[in-house]
């Protein structure tokens, strides 16, 4: 498999607001996909601005599928995780699993 992203996310957690609270983030071995590790939506966004990449992965048994890339945008008063770069004021990783922590 080659290398989709520096980092995955597969599982997402969400406010009663539909906002992302945080996500289950996996590094991008190549071959490989590392555990995961629940982090925030803003160290995943801190990630981004480093210009580290990151996009969504579904599982489908045996392995893993590439999902979409992912970014974040500035809009009003908040930065949002997207798939889609589309200045709304709301995350959109809607077709995650639910991360329940």
């Amino acid at each position: 498999m080659a290398k989709w992203a520096d980092y995955l996310i597969s599982h997402v957690k969400k406010d009663s607001s539909d906002r992302v609270v945080s996500v289950l983030l996996h590094e991008d071995n190549g071959e490989t996909v590392s555990r995961g590790y629940v982090k925030t939506k803003d160290e995943v966004i801190a990630l981004l601005k480093r210009g580290k990449t990151v996009c969504t992965i579904l599982w489908g048994y045996p392995k893993w599928s590439k999902g979409a890339e992912v970014d974040y945008v500035k809009y009003q008063n908040g930065e949002y995780l997207r798939t889609d770069r589309n200045k709304t004021a709301k995350d959109n990783l809607d077709n995650l699993i639910p991360l329940h922590v």
